[in-house]
Protein backbone atom coordinates (compact mmCIF):
# COMPACT_ATOMS: atom_id res chain seq x y z
CA UNK A 1 0.00 0.00 0.00
CA UNK A 2 2.72 2.48 0.97
CA UNK A 3 4.76 1.53 -2.09
CA UNK A 4 1.97 2.73 -4.39
CA UNK A 5 1.24 5.84 -2.33
CA UNK A 6 4.82 7.10 -2.08
CA UNK A 7 5.29 8.00 -5.78
CA UNK A 8 1.99 9.93 -5.78
CA UNK A 9 3.03 11.93 -2.68
CA UNK A 10 6.62 12.52 -3.76
CA UNK A 11 5.84 13.83 -7.27
CA UNK A 12 4.19 17.13 -6.16
CA UNK A 13 6.95 17.76 -3.62
CA UNK A 14 9.66 17.22 -6.23
CA UNK A 15 7.88 19.49 -8.70
CA UNK A 16 7.75 22.28 -6.09
CA UNK A 17 11.45 21.91 -5.34
CA UNK A 18 12.32 21.99 -9.06
CA UNK A 19 10.18 25.09 -9.79
CA UNK A 20 12.07 28.34 -10.31
CA UNK A 21 11.74 30.84 -7.45
CA UNK A 22 10.00 33.37 -9.75
CA UNK A 23 7.23 30.84 -10.37
CA UNK A 24 6.40 30.58 -6.67
CA UNK A 25 3.32 32.49 -5.53
CA UNK A 26 3.92 35.94 -4.06
CA UNK A 27 3.69 36.22 -0.31
CA UNK A 28 0.47 38.04 0.46
CA UNK A 29 1.68 39.66 3.69
CA UNK A 30 4.74 41.35 2.13
CA UNK A 31 2.70 44.40 1.12
CA UNK A 32 0.41 44.42 4.15
CA UNK A 33 0.93 47.31 6.57
CA UNK A 34 2.60 46.53 9.85
CA UNK A 35 0.45 46.37 12.94
CA UNK A 36 0.63 49.45 15.16
CA UNK A 37 3.42 49.28 17.74
CA UNK A 38 2.50 48.15 21.23
CA UNK A 39 1.71 50.70 23.91
CA UNK A 40 3.63 50.52 27.20
CA UNK A 41 1.66 51.26 30.35
CA UNK A 42 3.73 52.04 33.50
CA UNK A 43 3.11 49.30 36.07
CA UNK A 44 5.63 49.92 38.86
CA UNK A 45 9.20 50.79 39.75
CA UNK A 46 11.37 48.55 41.93
CA UNK A 47 14.38 49.99 43.74
CA UNK A 48 16.43 46.82 44.28
CA UNK A 49 19.24 46.82 46.85
CA UNK A 50 22.29 44.74 45.97
CA UNK A 51 24.67 42.88 48.27
CA UNK A 52 28.10 41.46 47.66
CA UNK A 53 29.18 40.29 44.25
CA UNK A 54 30.82 36.90 43.80
CA UNK A 55 33.18 36.68 40.81
CA UNK A 56 32.63 33.24 39.29
CA UNK A 57 35.32 33.66 36.60
CA UNK A 58 35.61 33.37 32.84
CA UNK A 59 33.35 31.00 30.95
CA UNK A 60 33.12 30.30 27.22
CA UNK A 61 30.46 33.05 27.03
CA UNK A 62 32.30 35.68 29.12
CA UNK A 63 32.93 36.71 32.72
CA UNK A 64 30.31 35.51 35.21
CA UNK A 65 29.34 37.00 38.55
CA UNK A 66 26.58 36.46 41.06
CA UNK A 67 25.10 39.47 42.84
CA UNK A 68 22.84 39.00 45.86
CA UNK A 69 19.57 40.90 46.14
CA UNK A 70 19.12 42.13 49.71
CA UNK A 71 15.82 44.04 49.64
CA UNK A 72 14.21 47.16 48.25
CA UNK A 73 10.94 48.90 47.57
CA UNK A 74 8.18 48.68 44.95
CA UNK A 75 5.99 51.65 44.06
CA UNK A 76 3.81 52.55 41.12
CA UNK A 77 0.36 52.88 39.69
CA UNK A 78 -0.32 49.11 39.67
CA UNK A 79 1.74 47.68 42.55
CA UNK A 80 3.16 48.70 45.93
CA UNK A 81 5.30 46.64 48.26
CA UNK A 82 8.86 45.54 49.01
CA UNK A 83 11.61 43.46 47.43
CA UNK A 84 12.31 40.50 49.69
CA UNK A 85 15.93 39.66 50.54
CA UNK A 86 17.33 36.40 49.22
CA UNK A 87 17.15 36.79 45.45
CA UNK A 88 20.06 36.85 43.04
CA UNK A 89 21.26 38.36 39.79
CA UNK A 90 23.40 36.07 37.59
CA UNK A 91 25.45 38.37 35.33
CA UNK A 92 27.45 37.76 32.16
CA UNK A 93 29.96 40.32 30.87
CA UNK A 94 30.47 39.18 27.29
CA UNK A 95 32.52 40.11 24.29
CA UNK A 96 32.06 43.55 22.84
CA UNK A 97 30.90 45.05 26.13
CA UNK A 98 27.50 43.33 26.20
CA UNK A 99 26.00 42.58 29.60
CA UNK A 100 23.30 39.99 30.22
CA UNK A 101 21.36 39.59 33.46
CA UNK A 102 19.25 36.74 34.72
CA UNK A 103 17.62 37.76 38.00
CA UNK A 104 15.29 35.70 40.19
CA UNK A 105 13.75 37.33 43.26
CA UNK A 106 10.53 37.87 45.20
CA UNK A 107 8.30 40.87 45.74
CA UNK A 108 5.84 41.17 48.60
CA UNK A 109 2.84 43.30 47.64
CA UNK A 110 1.19 45.64 50.15
CA UNK A 111 -1.68 43.13 50.47
CA UNK A 112 0.79 40.36 51.49
CA UNK A 113 0.91 38.50 48.15
CA UNK A 114 4.37 37.10 47.39
CA UNK A 115 5.28 37.38 43.69
CA UNK A 116 8.17 35.63 41.97
CA UNK A 117 10.02 37.70 39.36
CA UNK A 118 12.37 36.22 36.74
CA UNK A 119 13.92 38.92 34.59
CA UNK A 120 16.20 38.44 31.57
CA UNK A 121 17.85 41.68 30.45
CA UNK A 122 20.55 42.65 28.00
CA UNK A 123 22.50 45.72 26.93
CA UNK A 124 25.18 46.16 24.28
CA UNK A 125 27.06 49.38 23.50
CA UNK A 126 26.10 51.21 20.32
CA UNK A 127 28.30 51.20 17.21
CA UNK A 128 30.22 54.25 18.48
CA UNK A 129 30.52 53.04 22.08
CA UNK A 130 27.39 54.80 23.34
CA UNK A 131 26.22 53.68 26.77
CA UNK A 132 23.44 51.13 26.16
CA UNK A 133 20.04 50.99 27.78
CA UNK A 134 19.48 47.74 29.67
CA UNK A 135 16.10 46.30 28.62
CA UNK A 136 14.53 43.22 30.16
CA UNK A 137 11.57 40.92 29.82
CA UNK A 138 10.31 40.16 33.32
CA UNK A 139 7.96 37.25 33.93
CA UNK A 140 5.84 37.03 37.05
CA UNK A 141 4.24 34.28 39.06
CA UNK A 142 1.69 35.68 41.49
CA UNK A 143 -0.89 33.90 43.62
CA UNK A 144 -4.46 33.93 42.37
CA UNK A 145 -6.28 36.97 43.66
CA UNK A 146 -5.74 40.73 43.41
CA UNK A 147 -2.18 40.42 42.04
CA UNK A 148 -3.12 37.70 39.53
CA UNK A 149 -3.04 40.26 36.70
CA UNK A 150 0.75 39.80 36.69
CA UNK A 151 0.37 36.18 35.53
CA UNK A 152 -0.86 37.14 32.08
CA UNK A 153 0.23 39.55 29.44
CA UNK A 154 3.66 40.71 28.39
CA UNK A 155 6.00 43.06 30.24
CA UNK A 156 9.17 44.95 29.45
CA UNK A 157 11.50 46.71 31.86
CA UNK A 158 14.40 49.11 31.87
CA UNK A 159 17.22 48.57 34.35
CA UNK A 160 19.39 51.48 35.46
CA UNK A 161 22.19 51.47 38.00
CA UNK A 162 21.99 53.41 41.21
CA UNK A 163 24.26 56.40 41.81
CA UNK A 164 25.40 55.67 45.36
CA UNK A 165 28.46 53.36 45.49
CA UNK A 166 28.04 53.03 49.27
CA UNK A 167 24.59 51.48 48.70
CA UNK A 168 24.60 49.47 45.44
CA UNK A 169 21.18 49.27 43.83
CA UNK A 170 19.34 49.17 40.53
CA UNK A 171 16.08 50.76 39.53
CA UNK A 172 13.77 48.62 37.43
CA UNK A 173 10.87 50.35 35.66
CA UNK A 174 8.27 47.75 34.63
CA UNK A 175 5.75 48.37 31.84
CA UNK A 176 2.74 46.28 30.84
CA UNK A 177 2.50 45.85 27.08
CA UNK A 178 -0.94 46.73 25.71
Amino acid sequence: MFATLLPRLAAPALALLAAPVAALPAVAHADAPMAPPPVLEPAFRAHVLLGESLDVGQTPRGGRSLVRITGGTVDGPMLHGVVLPGGWDWQLHGAGGCIELHADYMLKAADGAVINVVNHAKACPGPHGEKPQMVGMPMFEAPLGPQGWLNSGAYVATVTGGNDPAHPAVDIAVYKVR
